[in-house]
């Protein structure tokens, strides 16, 4: 999965639409720490559609992201980002 053209199932509202790459621990704040091995990086990854990653970036900044929200199973359990993974799992699939 290179781009946003990949067609697949999106981690957090499970809809079947393109996807993109969402960095569990952000590129720019993975840079400034020195103890993450490069390996471990590239595997940080969750594949999501844009509309749920949108919502991800506009509901938290990155250093907020990097503390507390790094899996995808803190993802899924925070009040504000659950709300808005469920809301968009109710939306039309042409909406991205």
């Amino acid at each position: 999965m290179q781009n946003s053209k990949t067609f697949g199932t999106c981690a957090t509202c499970h809809r079947q639409t393109p996807l993109t790459k969402h960095h569990l621990i952000p590129k720019k704040r993975e840079k400034k720490k020195k103890k993450i091995s490069k390996n471990e990086g590239e595997e940080a990854v969750i594949y999501i559609c844009r509309t749920c990653h949108d919502g991800i970036h506009d509901l938290y900044d990155e250093r907020i992201l990097e503390k507390e929200f790094y899996t995808l199973e803190k993802l899924s359990t925070d009040e504000r980002l659950r709300k808005h993974f469920l809301w968009v799992s109710k939306c039309k699939k042409g909406l991205q």
